[in-house]
């Protein structure tokens, strides 16, 4: 049964160009559910992959289906703020929350699947400070951001577009910012095309970012940020050795970083755990989504049922009572009454002028046992 169909409680948390998304509570346990626009379309074979996946970074796909034309998902729903709410970070607080997702994604690569849209939006942080990935297997670029430039030309995700997004995902967790902006789908693929000339240094240099932050940065940007995928580093493996070395030299020895993460995730659970935060809170699931309930014809076709079942019933009482009559022509006997169930309704109705329900004579008529012991109670059979 669809976990929609025992939905007790709906909120819409974001509604957007690409999809409406609602927090649902069905059966006690709380889910997302994501309805996509029209013409969005996922890999129904990625989501089947993805729903095997079991990673704590990777969100938990249970149902999928399609409404009014438009695909929808449900998924368990992850208590946290996406990354794109959170503004700019200490670099070694972005490089460590990078490093989950790199691990996250490597995961999902395992099983033969890669995001295609990784973008701060799909990335959700909990209120421990660790990521969770959402929203994977996106039919077209994705978010143009984010979006390899190869990905503009109708390529497949693989995993060299995804570092790519990785490498924009990172910038814009340290500079609060997008590295590459535009108006237009053509606008954003000439910028993701010119990617090798942007001065990243230089543009954080201008945000405050410290000299030494910078030169550890620097790797990163040369390994991920290239319009060639040949020339961005060879996996998530090689990213997250660079990412370990980058981590090594920015975070200040294990107290200094232990100091600056507890700041950090008590920051951000100021801003997790409520339902209404940056959504327009309660409201009703959606009304392609409701549930037939049976009505007018299916009320009768359930009343004929649950009147069979009694009747069985019936005859499996007297049919098994000592001295009763044997099982056959017990049976016999209400399938020769059913047959003529309707005549019989419809005199009680004609006589009565309304629904006054079954006839006694169908009853009436069965065989029954006789009473074990009548005599000694008085009872005679004259």
């Amino acid at each position: 049964m669809s976990i929609l169909a025992g939905v007790s409680q709906c909120a819409m948390l974001h509604r957007g160009g690409e999809a409406e998304i609602y927090k649902v509570v069905s059966q006690g346990r709380e889910y997302a559910l994501k309805w996509y626009a029209a013409g969005v379309r996922f890999d129904a074979a990625s989501i089947e992959a993805i729903s095997q996946v079991h990673d704590r970074g990777v969100y938990r796909v249970r149902e999928t289906g399609e409404k009014a034309g438009r695909p929808y998902l449900v998924y368990d729903f992850v208590d946290g703020i996406p990354a794109a709410e959170l503004g700019a970070l200490p670099v070694a607080f972005a490089i460590s929350l990078v490093r989950d997702v790199v691990r996250a994604l490597a995961a999902l690569a395992s099983c033969g699947v890669h995001h295609g849209d990784l973008n701060p939006s799909n990335v959700i942080v909990c209120a421990d400070g660790t990521p969770v990935v959402i929203d994977c297997g996106i039919v077209g670029p994705g978010a143009p951001a984010y979006a390899a430039p190869e990905r503009f030309q109708g390529r497949a995700p693989d995993e060299k577009s995804d570092l790519y997004s990785v490498g924009m995902l990172l910038y814009r967790l340290v500079a609060g910012v997008d590295l590459v902006v535009g108006d237009t789908f053509e606008s954003y693929a000439r910028a993701a095309s010119l990617v090798d000339e942007i001065d990243t240094t230089s543009l954080l240099y201008g945000r405050g970012v410290k000299a030494e932050e910078l030169s550890c940065l620097e790797p990163l940007w040369k390994g991920l940020l290239r319009a060639d995928p040949e020339d961005r580093v060879e996996d998530f493996d090689e990213l997250d050795e660079l990412l370990e070395i980058a981590f090594g030299k920015v975070s200040g020895g294990s107290v200094a970083w232990e100091t600056l993460r507890a700041g950090t995730v008590a920051a951000l659970a100021e801003k997790i755990g409520t339902i209404g935060h940056g959504s327009e809170g309660a409201c009703a699931l959606p009304v392609e989504f409701a549930m037939i309930k049976p009505t007018g014809g299916r009320k009768r076709v359930a009343f004929a049922c649950i009147l069979g079942l009694i009747l069985l019933l019936v005859a499996l009482f007297f049919a098994f009572s000592r001295g009763g009559p044997s099982i056959d022509e017990t049976g016999a006997s209400i399938l020769q009454k059913s047959r003529s169930l309707d005549a019989i309704v419809g005199e009680a109705q004609d006589s009565s002028g309304g629904d006054s329900g079954v006839s006694g004579m169908l009853l009436e008529s069965l065989p029954t046992p006789e009473l074990e012991g009548a005599g000694d109670n008085g009872v005679t059979d004259e």
